[in-house]
C-alpha cells in the first residue's frame, strides 16, 4: 500500500517537473513548433525545441528544393560547370576566376542582345529559347543552393549562440 503512495508522489512529481519544463519554452518557440507541426516533448530545452525547428525548416526546404530541382541536389561546383559550359555555347567568354552569378549575368546579356539580332529568325528564336530555360534552370538551382547555405549559417549561428547561453558566456 506505501508503494503505491510513493509512486504516486513520484508521478506527480514528475508531471510538475515535466510542465515546467515544458513550459520554460519562450511563447516564440512554442508556437514555431506548432506551426511545423511538432509537439514540445517532456523536458525539451529551448536549446533541443531551436534544433527540431532548424532540423525541420531544413527538410521542409530540401524537400521543396528537390521537386524544384527535379530531384537533384547540385553542388555549386557542378553549378559552375554547367554555367561555363552555356557560356561557352552561347559565346560568351569567362574569366577563370568569375563565379557563378557573374557568368549568369554575362550569360543573360548576351542572350538579351541575341534576341534583340533575331527578332524575326524564328530558328534562331527556338535555340536562344533553349538557352534561356537552361540559364533559368542553372539560375534557380543556384538561387535554392545560396538559400540552403544561409539556412545551414543560420542554424549554426543559432547553435552557437544557444551554447553560449547555456554555459553562460553571454
Amino acid at each position: 500500500m506505501t508503494t503505491s503512495i510513493n509512486s504516486v508522489n513520484a508521478g506527480s512529481t514528475a508531471a510538475s517537473e515535466t510542465a515546467v519544463k515544458t513550459t520554460s519554452l519562450s511563447d516564440s518557440t512554442k508556437r514555431e513548433l506548432e506551426a511545423l507541426g511538432i509537439t514540445a516533448s517532456d523536458g525539451m530545452t529551448e536549446s533541443q525545441a531551436r534544433q527540431k525547428i532548424n532540423a525541420a525548416k531544413n527538410e521542409k526546404g530540401a524537400d521543396t528544393g528537390a521537386g524544384q530541382q527535379g530531384g537533384s541536389d547540385a553542388s555549386e561546383t557542378e553549378i559552375l560547370s554547367d554555367a561555363k559550359t552555356l557560356a561557352a555555347a552561347v559565346g560568351v567568354s569567362v574569366a577563370s576566376d568569375a563565379d557563378v552569378s557573374e557568368i549568369l549575368d554575362d550569360i543573360s546579356t548576351e542572350l538579351e542582345a541575341m534576341l534583340e539580332e533575331a527578332e524575326n529568325n524564328p530558328g534562331m528564336l527556338s535555340i536562344i529559347s533553349s538557352y534561356l530555360s537552361e540559364l533559368t534552370s542553372l539560375d534557380e538551382q543556384y538561387d535554392s543552393l545560396q538559400s540552403f547555405q544561409n539556412n545551414m549559417y543560420n542554424s549554426m549561428e543559432m547553435t552557437a549562440t544557444n551554447n553560449k547561453l547555456a554555459l553562460g558566456l553571454n
